[in-house]
C-alpha cells in the first residue's frame, strides 16, 4: 500500500488516499472517479537515507 496525493479534473480537490494498486480512487468532495495523481516531491532527500534501498539514485 502507498500514500498517493490526487487531484480531481472535476473539482479542483487535493487529497491523499492510502491505496494498492488496483484500488479505485473517488473524490472524496464530489465522488468522481476522474482524478490524476500529483506528485508533491521526493521524501527523501540527500544525506537522509539509511542506505538500504536498492532503487535509489540521488543520495549515495
Amino acid at each position: 500500500m502507498a500514500l498517493i496525493d490526487f487531484k480531481c479534473k472535476e473539482c479542483g480537490h487535493e487529497f491523499f488516499e492510502i491505496v494498492n494498486s488496483d484500488d479505485k480512487v473517488l473524490c472524496p468532495k464530489c465522488k468522481s472517479e476522474n482524478v490524476e495523481r500529483i506528485y508533491k516531491g521526493k521524501f527523501y532527500g540527500k544525506g537522509s537515507c539509511s542506505g538500504g534501498c536498492s532503487t535509489c539514485s540521488g543520495c549515495h
